[in-house]
């Protein structure tokens, strides 16, 4: 049990380490060992539960969205849909490795050599 929990604080330190010293969209040179773990057992996971809950919320508030669709610009739907179902989809499925940030335009920059 306590190795269990050494692992998993040391994962957590690790995502914070690797997001606030990468940035939203810098891509530098080959990821480490670390950065793929990072990206397949945390990252991937988080987006995948976020990208479920967000599309349970967005079909249980449904029935809301359409009472608040009803007044103009009548664009309640799709504001909605992008904030809880698109944008946690795109962060999972479409965003490449090593990018911490989502872009609604998904444009993304290549990773280049150091």
């Amino acid at each position: 049990m306590k190795t269990l929990r050494l692992i998993l604080l040391c994962l957590i330190f690790t995502t914070a380490q690797n997001a606030a010293a990468m940035g939203p969209n810098t891509l530098k040179g080959p990821m480490s060992f670390i950065e793929v773990l990072n990206e397949v057992l945390i990252m991937r996971p988080v987006g995948l539960v976020a990208t479920i809950v967000g599309t349970t919320l967005f079909l249980a508030t449904s029935p809301f969205t359409g009472i608040a669709s009803a007044a103009e610009p009548h664009d309640a739907f799709r504001k909605a849909g992008d904030a809880l179902v698109v944008g946690p989809a795109a962060f999972t499925f479409s965003r490449p490795f090593g990018v911490y940030g989502y872009n609604p335009k998904g444009v993304y920059p290549d990773r280049r050599p150091d």
